[in-house]
């Protein structure tokens, strides 16, 4: 997860900055603090999450060509997950990987733009943050050969399968 971080990392800079130099000032900052900072905080946390997920399973579900066959949905530790259950071509894993990066990291930007703010500020950091570990795995995943990938049956990872 550390090193998710380090590859989440330079898009939080970027787009951070970008906030900070160019919508601060008319950024609709709220004033909580304490405990109502924490609850909005976490409520972004779970709802972030659980899309996240969803994103995985559709990507794989639609990149793979048999739907819903071939996803799978855990609850770990009260957190969700979501795996591959089929060996997929590699550009098929690909799209189930980094579906969350680019629909929510990249969509939290637009809505950090039209809408700035905390929340939004909030919902971008966590999103990317959230997609580290994805983009950590898809670039390993670009280095593999012409291999067939499948998510790890019990570890945070893949598998390649070579012909």
């Amino acid at each position: 997860m550390a090193y998710g971080v380090l590859y989440a990392l330079p898009f939080v800079l970027v787009f951070g900055l970008m906030y900070r130099l160019l919508l601060v000032e008319r950024a609709h900052l709220l004033e909580v603090s304490g405990l109502s900072f924490y609850c909005v905080f976490i409520a972004v946390i779970v709802i972030s999450v659980v899309i996240h997920e969803l994103l995985h399973g559709v990507g794989w579900a639609a990149a793979s060509g048999k739907g819903w066959n071939v996803v799978r949905f855990n609850i770990n530790a009260m957190m969700p997950s979501c795996a591959s259950k089929a060996a997929l071509e590699k550009r098929a894993y690909l799209t189930g990987v980094l579906m969350p990066f680019i629909v929510l990291g990249f969509g939290s930007v637009v809505f950090i733009f039209m809408y700035p703010g905390t929340v939004s500020l909030l919902t971008m950091m966590v999103n990317f943050i959230s997609a580290g570990a994805d983009l950590m795995i898809a670039f390993h995943v670009l280095k593999e050969g012409d291999a067939l990938i499948v998510d790890h049956p019990t570890k945070a990872g893949y598998i390649a399968f070579y012909k």
